[in-house]
């Protein structure tokens, strides 16, 4: 009985020791994944086509990137996350040829802000001319940065100032009705039978005759 004990005691023991080295193998996979394997790509173009065929090109944009859930982002916490401010900063003008700004990032989410002072360049055969240009959508775009991939952060503009973009016409217009029965008022006691009809009068409304079920007054 004490070698079966022994026996059954020794056994456990090895399988306990086994168990224990595969999750250690199993452990050491996790932990040797490379840092690099969760960076993504966040690209932000810079050059694009009109309809026309006409290339335009961003100058003096300096963005501001912020990971989402990180303190810092319009003064307080972005998301409710914790920690420190994680701003990532960039301009056009570092290499002014390039028509993207690539930028290695943590896979997550991200808030991409345009910051003031940027304009457009159209290019000629005689060199670039500026060109007025009205930011449609605001200057903060959201994106989620997927690891080994390339996530765009796309920003639309229109070319022409802001009246031709953002105005609308606000027309008045005023109708004048022949009749109160028009209004869908009355009933079979006329506009005294209208509770409500018009503000004023006996009892808080207009009221046509002495009773609840008199006729209008001639004007």
């Amino acid at each position: 009985m004490k070698n079966v004990s022994r026996r059954l005691g020794t056994g456990v023991l090895a399988a306990v020791g086994l168990m224990l080295l595969a999750g250690c193998g199993n452990g050491s996979r996790s932990s040797g994944e490379s840092p690099t394997e969760s960076i993504g790509q966040l690209a932000l173009p810079l050059v694009t086509h009109g309809a026309s065929g006409t290339l335009y090109r961003l100058r003096d944009a300096t963005f501001a990137i912020h990971h989402y859930g990180y303190a810092g982002y319009g003064g307080g916490s972005v998301g409710g996350g914790g920690g420190s401010d994680q701003v990532i900063t960039v301009s056009s003008e570092t290499d002014p040829d390039s028509e993207t700004i690539s930028v290695s990032v943590e896979e997550g989410q991200y808030y991409v802000e345009l910051l003031p002072g940027w304009h457009f360049e159209r290019e000629t055969p005689g060199g670039a001319v500026t060109v007025e240009a009205t930011l449609l959508y605001g200057e903060t775009q959201w994106v989620y940065v997927s690891r080994r991939s390339t996530s765009f952060a796309e920003f639309q503009f229109g070319l022409g100032d802001r009246e031709v973009w953002l105005n609308g016409d606000l027309n008045i217009g005023v109708v004048l009705y022949e009749d109160p029965s028009e209004l869908g008022y009355g009933g079979s006691g006329g506009v005294a039978g209208a509770a409500g009809a018009f503000p004023g009068g006996s009892g808080g409304f207009v009221s046509g005759g002495t009773g609840s079920g008199g006729a209008a007054p001639s004007p």
